[in-house]
């Protein structure tokens, strides 16, 4: 039996995509559709960490409010990362919010990004 959902219909997921979080980092950037509050950001990574560990860091409109490490230690393809901003971050309609990994090691590892987004 499936599960009732807790989502309200104002909530959202965007998505972004980079083809590297490796060692020659990509970042990825999203555009926020309306106005709304960060609830959740998460990474699903489309390959193996080689040597280092790795942070992706989430900025809006060029401004840091959240980050998440990306460890190589069992890294693998399908493992999820993920972060709940500390405090409210609000988005206003068209604000960018980029998604900068560095750090990690691997040649094109790729890495699927989601925000979860809960309008005001």
């Amino acid at each position: 039996m499936p599960l009732p959902g807790n989502r309200t219909l104002n909530t959202a997921d965007l998505t972004a995509y980079t083809p590297s979080c490796g060692s020659s980092p990509v970042a990825a950037y999203v555009r926020a559709p309306f106005r709304c509050r960060l609830l959740k950001v998460a990474g699903i990574l489309g390959g193996v960490i080689t040597t280092a560990d790795g942070t992706v860091t989430v900025s809006v409109n060029s401004v840091n409010v959240a980050s998440f490490a990306v460890p190589q230690s069992g890294s693998a393809a399908g493992q999820l990362f993920s972060v709940v901003p500390a405090s409210p971050t609000y988005l206003n309609e068209d604000d960018v919010v980029a998604l900068t990994p560095s750090g990690a090691s691997g040649a094109s590892v790729p890495m699927h990004f989601s925000l979860s987004v809960k309008g005001a």
